[in-house]
């Protein structure tokens, strides 16, 4: 077993949290080497998403690029697909761009400075130091939500998890407390405690290894701390999914390179001009009143949330006799340029174009029905 060293004498809690890591560390396909474009990717898959969840798309996402340079070759919709599902499409578009960077400023090679990380799209402080010390052993924090929970209660520190200023004091601490020989294990320990004992609601504090110097246990005061700022509730947004289908033909279209989904495909939707259901009732009306309409069927809702917004879907599917949508456009939502950014697509296509998890269920519904695709 490795030992445990800094400038300073190493804090009784920080050798028994490297002890335990050693023995409990998570099994999991990141950690299998230290190779910083694992690492990196892991990191960026793992913001906002658990880690079952990210396991296969991790997987899948190296047979696909398995280097900084074989990501850098790839075109956009080819990341969005293996990354469809996921979530979160900002981080493989900014992914995309930053081994374009990196390949062609640094020779495929991940750069082992702070500031050359940080000038990369998408690495942000805690990605920056996740990878400096897990990669390349430099003692650097890397201080997420787990990591602020966890030393906010070692210490009884009534830091909160939203604040940014009570982060960088923490970023700090931990900065005279890392050890200098073995970082990387040190804020993998963290981040593995933090998921699997010191949880947000109901922690494991007998499973704990840091029971004995935890203050906020030895106060029974865990759940305490750290602070829990008021959050406001997620406005919700009515929308109306119109799915426009023609023999073995769909229509979608392709979101504009910045803002919600960006990049993504999706189908059509019934103008947001108004929340008056009526009003939407009124241009499903008319649309269906169409002679090129030959059925219309109506589909499950869904909710679907992003971070800071809620989608309550209801969703249609229009039948048409020919691939026409002049029709309908005074009632469609034209937010995605029609004219250059819309196409009529085969089963075929569709199942490969890469869709935001909104649109899953009903692309299902589309390529399970009994039209024959092209």
């Amino acid at each position: 077993m490795k030992t445990v060293h800094n400038q300073q004498t190493a804090d009784d809690w920080i050798v028994c949290l490297i002890e335990w890591f050693d023995l409990r560390a998570r099994a999991l396909p990141w950690r299998r080497s230290k190779d910083p474009y694992r690492i990196w990717l892991s990191e960026i898959m793992l913001q906002q998403t658990q880690v079952q969840t990210v396991i296969p798309y991790f997987e899948r996402f190296l047979s696909a690029f398995p280097t900084v340079s074989a990501l850098a070759e790839a075109n956009e919709q080819d990341v969005f697909k293996i990354w469809e599902g996921l979530g979160y499409y900002s981080r493989a578009r900014n992914l995309l761009k930053a081994a374009k960077i990196v390949h062609h400023d640094h020779q495929g090679k991940l750069p082992d400075q702070k500031n050359q990380l940080l000038a990369l799209p998408g690495i942000g402080p805690y990605t920056a130091g996740a990878i400096l010390s897990i990669a390349f052993g430099k003692p650097v924090p890397a201080v997420d939500g787990n990591v602020v929970r966890v030393l906010s209660r070692i210490t009884a520190t009534a830091w909160d998890l939203k604040n940014l200023k009570d982060r960088q004091a923490v970023q700090k601490v931990l900065e005279q407390k890392i050890p200098d020989n073995r970082p990387g294990d040190f804020n993998e320990a963290i981040m593995d405690l933090g998921a699997t004992v010191c949880l947000p609601q109901n922690p494991q504090c007998h499973q704990c290894p840091l029971q004995s110097s935890c203050r906020a246990n030895l106060l029974n005061q865990t759940a305490d701390f750290p602070v829990k700022s008021s959050s406001r509730p997620l406005p919700v947004e009515d929308r109306v999914l119109i799915i426009i289908s023609s023999g073995p033909l769909v229509h979608v279209l392709q979101r504009p390179d910045t803002g919600l989904l960006a990049g993504l495909y999706t189908f059509d939707w019934l103008k947001q001009d108004s929340s008056v259901s009526a009003l939407n009732q009124s241009r499903l009306i008319e649309m269906r009143a169409s002679p090129i309409v030959i059925g219309v069927q109506p589909l499950p809702d869904l909710v679907h949330r992003f971070t800071h917004l809620i989608w309550s879907i209801k969703a249609h599917w229009f039948q048409i006799s020919e691939p026409n949508l002049s029709p309908f456009l005074d009632h469609l939502d034209s937010s995605c340029d029609v004219s250059q950014q819309s196409a009529w697509v085969s089963k075929k296509e569709l199942k490969h174009l890469p869709l935001p998890k909104a649109m899953h269920a009903y692309r299902e519904i589309v390529l399970d029905s009994s039209t024959e695709s092209s």
